[in-house]
């Protein structure tokens, strides 16, 4: 395992389930994570729930919970699953904590992140 998968497993990452749907290809994987950090849809997300939009919040919260699947960062996966299920079934009582925490888990990936290049 290379130096950088070690980084990625120590963060908390699906090494093994993200290298196989990236079919082995860890430079591939790397510009798929340069491009998530760039994209920044919890500001997206931060923004809807603040116009407490909880419809399109739950669009961008959803697509957030896709890719960070995607790219195996199980953290900030599963901080984003609890905050779509809360928002699927319009259950608003604690939103502000969940995305609260949604933001905590993209913020320590990225600080990670910039460790492991």
């Amino acid at each position: 395992m290379s130096a950088f998968l070690e980084k990625f497993a120590a963060y908390g990452a699906d090494v093994d389930g993200v290298m196989d749907r990236f079919m082995e290809d860890e430079e591939l994987l790397m510009v798929c994570l340069d491009q998530f950090v760039a994209d920044d849809e919890v500001e997206q997300l931060k923004e809807q729930m603040g116009k407490q939009d909880y419809e399109q919040a739950f669009e961008v919260a959803h697509a957030l919970k896709g890719v960070s699947g995607n790219l195996g960062l199980t953290p900030l996966f599963d901080a984003t699953c609890v905050l779509v299920e809360s928002l699927r079934h319009k259950v608003y009582d604690h939103v502000e904590e969940e995305l609260s925490e949604v933001v905590k888990q993209r913020e320590e990936f990225v600080k990670a992140y910039e460790q492991m290049k």
